[in-house]
């Protein structure tokens, strides 16, 4: 049972500011920093802010409807110990309200008879009354030992279930399925869809009724299409989520005689429940410690490993559990269990530790519900572009008040004619054509097998910097295959590598430590488990066997026996042929306990017995140092460190093998409970099992690929250092000219002193001085840990200069990642999604390789099992940011271009009609703009990247001149039309608003031009998309738009003359049918000179490379330190 009153949470702190008026909690695990306030409700203050709603026809109504904060308004700040209300502000600056919530909680540790909580996000905050704070709820779980976990093996009863229901919640995942209306009503509180609401309303005051009802159905369109994909989204997670409470489950309950076995429903089970697992599998409801017996798994479903894991029970300890740390010891919530595996007559349990949404499949639910920000450069231009233009709508409203004004319209005219204003300059259809291009790079991913569940992410692909891959099964194969072994000779040295099982002695250890170190298990008659382990299986010859109960051996049952394929006549022996007064006891070997790969540990042990033998042997294999560090060192031969070089130099993987016979007086019970760390010391090391890790034929070429686009390429694997720099130097990613520097650490000399440094170029020595831009640098996890820790000033060098990072655990990739990020640099990770998780969820943008159509380890999931898709997503990243920043510009211009016209037409007493103003919105826009987003990606990565700044120089002086271009020649057709002497202008009055009007008709075609022009000249496809040529649907748009425009300019006929509301063709007229021609003239210059800005400003590389240059002269200083040779430091020693 928790202690409420005395617990605080392990990676959590609590601090208290303002006498308990207000708190922040900072949570580790989820990596969320939260502050919450104190409120009471105020009727005085509600009545205010209702009457004041009213007064205000309800408008503010929409406000806090869309911004829930200002409904804290209507609260009154007081101390958390008695609010009623707690305003909760996360780390992205959110706010929230949420209301305390109280209830009778009786446990024996509890002082209070009154637990009070509020919930936000899925995650439950308790009262703790002695200290005055508000916790986690699961932060009374986390300082339990492994000890304290496994003494209580009989559960807890039926009170304390229900009593712990209260506080932890029920065991349950449900995501709500909001109905139609409710999505409906919160849809439409979008500022999106408000505007477009105050749009059709304007427009229908002013009598646009055929454009107002276009949009309108449009607008309901797309809102009916937003609702039922929301509503699919909700009943597919809800479907992922599924219902605990659609079955039971056994649990242990304990009784005056024992315990008892008790069928309860699952969701609600609680942390300290037991759990009895079936022999034949289930899914789990919750995350639970095993404490008796194995389980095969599949956490497919979590990691995307599709390889099924094999987990047993912890030896007890005083260590602090965590569901992260003793992944190997935990069934969570989501996965399959497979089979279950029991030593005798006991039953497999394992102990509910968490439930609910703080199960690992809970977390995910919630990182669904509630993504991560990601703050993105082009985003945030995008919103202070729109600001901008909201700045000029005011800009041209103020003009328009002034010219009414003076006019003496009247005040409806003035109003409607302003308020037009702003619908002309923010395009309501502004948000959809930006995710065009985004929707048709998800489409070709897909097709590519390339899944996304965070399609934004898309768009940051086109940014990536720094790429980071695993080694073993993304840039090598998956399967290791079988090199040799190198057994230990009597003597002092190594003998000659074996690549035959006979020539090994079916009796010698090395060979019992082949065929029993291992986590394999048997599925449906065949062997499953680690690629490594099996091939290392396969090359005994041996023969794995699951035998049944009626087997009993070996003091108690076994759960795996290993024995050879053959007996020494070549017959099959099975294990039923054993009569111990006919024949002679066969040759096998009992796995009696298993201790499973960790990543901590860089090793995994058994317990065996052969049979008939009195005596167990404890046999270990794993990283080579860490074996070594196992074993007695006269056991050790001479060459080993050079010999373990010459085969991890090389490329292969090399793994330790060691064995240790046990005391005669150890039995099967004390197998079970005897601690690793008292096996594995004072053992005899048996030589290496080396292992070839072929790279896939894909990986050098996309590698090289990758180097001549500029894209910064790190390997990060568990792998040794030396194996893991010889695959970097065999596929490319350190390249021909540049030099490996390794970064050793060694003891301190003092308690007091630090780590001493070593570096040393791999395969030269160490120089004095290494340039920066020959050497890269290669370090093992123990080396990044001393360098965080003690070495802090060399990071930066670290980060700047690292590309091989060998023996790295998931927590320091995920360090890797975050401090690479530090950088501010966009991070890329590509690994298979078993160890990676926490780097593949952390980085930028994250690629999990998985036969799965999506993984929850990461935002894209590729299935084909190589890192061609790296390459594919930077391709479609450059495609999609160059295509949303082409988009965003032509809108901008698109807007520009109508807001000019209307003022223009305005000044002459005009306005666009209906019809025309429906022709350029929903025909001619809305085309091109989708056409734009059609754009394919570029078939190679260039070195140049698209820009990622809207309010950078490089991207806002071409976009000025562009503006200015189109302003001018608007005016310009203006005065020609002004210069011709047929001309007669519009008899202005106060009212006066004339469509059909040589001014109309001439601002309408030349502006159609130039939404034409603009489109061209933000198709262009070179360097990240195809050339628009290739862009079938922009070239039909094109085509037939300038084919229609020029048509109605030189000779339309009547009856589209009137529905266009253009002047029609005089017949006897040549002077208008000159004039006609002449005005064509100023769309053919503005092409020729908006293609000439665009070419000469955007794609040009020299005025770029300026522009960076003066941006770059302000950190200067900077500049020339990251330039300057790095020097040894007087604390790193020269190897």
């Amino acid at each position: 049972m928790p202690n409420i009153n005395n617990t605080c949470a392990a990676n959590d702190e609590y601090e208290v500011i303002g006498e308990t008026q207000w708190q922040i909690i900072e949570s580790s695990g989820d990596e969320q920093t939260i502050n919450i306030h104190g409120f009471k409700y105020s009727k005085l203050r509600a009545t205010l802010l209702h009457t004041v709603c009213i007064l205000l026809c309800g408008l503010p109504y929409f406000a806090l409807a869309y911004y829930p904060s200002y409904n804290r308004f209507k609260y009154v700040k007081c101390s958390l110990k008695t609010a009623k209300e707690i305003c909760v502000i996360d780390s992205d600056g959110g706010w929230t309200t949420e209301k305390v919530l109280e209830v009778d909680l009786n446990l024996s540790n509890h002082r209070d008879n009154r637990l009070r909580y509020f919930m936000f996000k899925h995650n439950r905050f308790i009262w703790l009354n002695d200290q005055g704070v508000f916790i986690n709820v699961l932060a009374l779980n986390e300082k339990l030992t492994i000890q304290l976990l496994m003494e209580n093996m009989s559960g807890i009863n039926k009170r304390q279930q229900n009593e712990l229901i209260k506080l932890y919640g029920t065991n349950s995942v449900e995501v709500e399925v909001k109905s139609y209306w409710t999505l409906f009503v919160e849809e439409v509180f979008n500022p999106f869809y408000l505007f477009q609401v105050f749009s059709i309303i304007l427009w229908s005051l002013d009598e646009y009724y055929q454009y107002a009802t276009c949009v309108f159905l449009l607008s309901v369109a797309t809102c009916m299409l937003a609702l039922y994909q929301t509503k699919q989204m909700s009943i597919n997670l809800h479907k992922m989520a599924g219902s605990t409470s659609a079955f039971t489950v056994t649990v242990l309950r304990p009784t005056r005689m024992g315990r008892e076995e008790c069928v309860v429903n699952a969701s609600r089970l609680v942390p300290g429940d037991v759990l009895v697992l079936p022999p034949d599998g289930c899914v789990m409801p919750c995350d639970a410690m095993l404490l008796t017996g194995t389980c095969i798994v599949d956490e497919s479903m979590l990691t995307g490993e599709s390889v099924p894991v094999m987990k047993g029970p912890p030896c007890s300890s005083s260590e602090i559990y965590s569901t992260e740390g003793h992944k190997r010891h935990t069934l969570f919530a989501g996965t399959h269990v497979m089979q279950t595996r029991f030593y005798g007559n006991n039953q497999v349990l394992a102990k509910v530790v968490r439930t609910g949404f703080y199960t690992a499949k809970g977390e995910l639910l919630k990182s669904i519900l509630f993504p991560k920000p990601f703050g993105f450069q082009f985003y945030k231009d995008a919103v202070k572009f729109v600001i901008f233009m909201f700045c000029i709508a005011a800009i041209g409203m103020g003009y328009s008040i002034w010219l009414y004004v003076v006019r003496g319209s009247l005040i409806g005219t003035i109003v409607l004619r302003t308020l037009d204003i702003i619908t002309i300059v923010v395009p309501p259809a502004l948000p959809a054509a930006m995710t065009a291009g985004i929707v048709y790079s998800q489409n070709r991913l897909r097709k590519n097998r390339i899944f996304c569940v965070s399609p934004p992410r898309i768009v940051i692909c086109g940014k990536l910097q720094v790429m980071c891959f695993d080694k073993t099964g993304t840039l090598t194969e998956d399967g290791l295959d079988f090199h040799s072994v190198i057994p230990l000779r009597s003597g002092e040295k190594f003998g000659e590598c074996v690549v035959e099982v006979s020539s090994l002695a079916v009796t010698s250890p090395l060979i019992q430590a082949l065929a029993s170190c291992h986590s394999l298990t048997s599925i449906q008659g065949q062997l499953k488990g680690d690629p490594l382990d099996l091939k290392m299986f396969e090359f005994t010859q041996w023969v794995l066997e699951e035998p049944g109960p009626e087997n009993t051996r070996y003091d108690n049952l076994t759960p795996v026996i290993v024995k050879p394929a053959t007996s020494a006549n070549g017959s099959m022996q099975n294990l039923d042929d054993f009569d111990p007064f006919t024949m002679e006891i066969p040759y096998e070997i009992g796995l009696l306990r298993r201790f499973h790969f960790s990543s901590a540990q860089q090793s995994m042990g058994v317990i065996t017995n052969v049979l008939g033998q009195p005596q167990m042997v404890y046999f270990v294999k794993g990283a080579p140092e860490k074996v070594a560090g196992m074993c007695n060192p006269e056991t050790l031969p001479e060459n080993f460190s050079s010999v373990l070089n010459e085969y991890t130099s090389n490329g292969f993987r090399v793994i330790g093998l060691a064995h240790k016979k046990l005391d005669r007086k150890m039995k099967w019970v004390d197998a079970q409970r005897v601690k690793r760390s008292n096996l594995e010391c004072d053992m005899a090391f048996l030589g290496f099992l080396v292992m070839q890790n072929s790279l896939k034929p894909e990986t050098t070429q996309v590698i090289r690929e990758l180097h001549e686009a500029s894209m910064r390429l790190i390997m990060v694997t568990g792998d040794n250092i030396m194996t893991a720099m010889s695959v970097a130097r065999g596929c490319l990613m350190v390249q021909p000219h540049q030099k490996l520097v390794l970064i050793t650490t060694g003891q301190p000399q003092t308690n007091d002193s630090r780590p001493p440094l070593c570096m040393e170029v791999v395969g030269e020595g160490a120089p004095p001085k290494l340039a920066l831009d020959a050497y890269v640098l290669a370090l093992e996890g123990k080396t990044w840990a001393v360098i965080r820790t003690h070495y802090p000033e060399l990071m930066p060098v670290v980060l700047a200069r690292g590309m091989v990072f060998g023996r790295f655990g998931p927590d320091q990739k995920t360090q890797l990642i975050t401090a690479l990020q530090g950088e501010d640099v966009v991070v890329g990770m590509c690994g298979d999604g078993a160890n990676d998780c926490g780097a593949l969820k952390a980085a930028h943008v994250g690629i999990s390789l998985s036969e799965a159509d999506a993984s929850v380890a990461a935002p894209f999931t590729s299935q084909e099992q190589n890192i061609k898709c790296v390459k594919l997503l930077a391709l479609e990243g450059r495609c999609a940011l160059s295509t949303s920043f082409a988009i965003f510009k032509y809108m901008a211009l698109y807007s520009l271009i109508q807001f000019f016209s209307i003022l223009i037409l305005y000044n002459f007493y005009s306005i666009l009609g209906n019809n025309q103003f429906l022709y350029i919105d929903l025909v001619l826009t809305t085309l091109l703009a989708l056409s734009l987003g059609r754009a394919s990606p570029g078939p190679v990565l260039t070195r140049q990247s698209p820009p990622v700044s809207l309010v950078a120089l490089s991207s806002i002086l071409p976009l000025i001149i562009q503006v200015s271009l189109v302003l001018v020649m608007q005016v310009a057709s203006i005065y020609l039309l002004y210069a011709q002497p047929w001309f007669k202008p519009v008899e202005g009055g106060p009212d006066v608003e004339q469509v059909l009007c040589w001014e109309n008709t001439v601002l309408f075609i030349v502006t159609a031009f130039q939404y034409l022009i603009m489109a061209c000249v933000y198709a262009k496809g070179w360097p990240f998309r195809q050339p628009f040529c290739t862009n079938y649907y922009m070239m039909i748009t094109l085509v037939t738009q300038s084919v229609f425009v020029t048509v109605l300019l030189l000779c339309p006929w009547q009856w589209l003359a009137d529905f266009m509301e253009v002047e029609a063709m005089a017949s006897a007229d040549s002077e208008q049918t000159m004039f006609r021609i002449y005005l064509l003239l100023i769309p053919a210059l503005h092409i020729i000179l908006a293609i000439a800005v665009e070419a000469s400003l955007s794609d040009c590389e020299k005025f770029s490379r300026l522009v960076r240059m003066m941006r770059r002269r302000c950190d200067k200083a900077a500049e020339g330190d990251a330039a300057r040779p790095l020097c040894v430091p007087s604390h790193l020693q020269l190897c």
